[in-house]
């Protein structure tokens, strides 16, 4: 099976938990999936490895024993992008996410990667979400939060940064929706969708 890049419009918009869902779904259907977050921003140390937190709870659920060489190959600490700018040649970032995608796909059927932050976080270090999506040769499905006008206008802003390098938009899934808007957004949002050619893959409410 192809691997999976789930990317979002901004932070908090609902990504990891669309993730989760997504992966657990996966699981369901008796696939081996394998995560990996290959940039992080918020880490923790887990027997001395420095690991995006969000590797921690997916560790949890599909009952993998971390490795921070493979399941969060890039963690951009404080200072990082800095000592990047001075001098490129001292990380290996994009080399470290290639290697951990090889040895994943060995692992698994299929491999879900999570990004981080809106696509273009990263960028200063040459690892935004729509270089790695790229380098991993995923298609990507972007995580909105649910609304109409404004939905749409970051929508149309970040998947122009995964078009930009190529990278196919698989579709949307419109999260963190007000319970008594969930019809109105579907229809207007997904007509504007659908003249797009954009699937929906699910409306969730907040």
């Amino acid at each position: 099976m192809k691997p999976l890049y789930v990317a979002a419009t901004g932070q908090h918009v609902g990504k990891t938990t669309s993730t989760l869902g997504l992966v657990t779904n996966i699981v369901e259907h008796g696939y081996n999936v394998g995560y990996c977050k290959p940039v992080g921003q918020q880490h923790l140390y887990v027997e001395g490895q420095m690991i995006d937190k969000d590797v921690t709870l997916f560790s949890q659920i599909l009952g993998f024993k971390i490795d921070g060489s493979l399941h969060s190959p890039v963690v951009m600490a404080r200072g990082v992008t800095q000592r990047y700018i001075d001098d490129p040649s001292q990380f290996q970032f994009r080399e470290n996410i290639i290697r951990a995608s090889v040895e994943l796909k060995g692992q698994h059927e299929m491999v879900v990667y999570e990004g981080t932050g809106h696509p273009g976080v990263g960028s200063v270090a040459d690892v935004s979400n729509a270089d790695v999506a790229k380098k991993l040769n995923t298609g990507v499905i972007i995580v909105v939060k649910g609304g109409i006008g404004n939905t749409y206008d970051r929508l149309t802003l970040c998947k122009s940064v995964f078009e930009q390098r190529g990278v196919p938009i698989l579709g949307v899934i419109v999260n963190k929706i007000f319970a008594e808007k969930i019809e109105k957004i579907k229809h207007y949002l997904g007509k504007r969708l659908e003249e797009d050619g954009i699937e929906v893959f699910g409306y969730i409410p907040y």
